[in-house]
């Protein structure tokens, strides 16, 4: 586990996810889907049809995917996925999903301090440079979240009413090529989005 200066706020245990916590893991990305389900690709009834052992096998951690758990003592109240492809024309991105902070939780730093972990772990990856997420553009609160952790806006193509994210590592070929343009650019983008 990390530890996280979080402003004065709860601190959450923050780790990945183990077969352990697949019942927990379970209710609270049911409970997510049930809330926010243009959030998630996938239905409640889906979801909620897959076997235990199916979601067990997700939360194995490999080289191509983790999940991790914020939790506010033995509760798991925040859940937030990494994962990247295994072909090696993109190996060098990473997706961020499945993204969900029970309402208990909201307001008290736990999203950012998953998140966070979530890029602490993607950074320890040599060959990442960039994390991309989707978001629903009218949930402001994820947005704002996301925003907060270094995620600029991104022009790939999503549904109606979705936004690209995108977060570039801190890797010294990618700051040694950023051009004073560009550093302009995703400041003018930032400001666009917190209007």
């Amino acid at each position: 586990m990390t530890s996280f200066d979080t402003g004065g706020m709860p601190s959450f245990h923050v780790r990945p996810l183990t077969t352990d916590d697949t019942p927990a893991y379970r209710a609270l990305r049911l409970a997510g889907i049930g809330e926010l389900p243009a959030t998630f690709c996938t239905t409640y009834a889906l979801e909620s049809s897959l076997p235990l052992a199916h979601i067990s096998q997700r939360l194995q951690a490999n080289r191509y995917q983790i999940i991790f758990g914020a939790f506010d003592g033995d509760h798991l109240v925040a859940i937030a996925g990494l994962r990247r492809e295994p072909i090696a024309v993109v190996h060098d991105k990473a997706s961020v999903w499945g993204v969900y902070v029970a309402p208990v939780a909201r307001g008290k730093g736990a999203g950012w301090q998953l998140l966070q972990a979530t890029i602490e772990h993607a950074c320890a990856i040599p060959e990442l440079a960039k994390l991309r997420l989707a978001v629903a553009q009218d949930n402001h609160a994820a947005l704002s979240l996301y925003l907060r952790c270094g995620f600029t806006l991104d022009e790939g193509a999503l549904p109606l009413g979705m936004l690209q994210m995108q977060l570039l590592l801190p890797r010294p070929a990618i700051a040694e090529t950023m051009s004073e343009s560009d550093v302009f650019m995703k400041i003018n983008g930032l400001r666009k989005v917190e209007k």
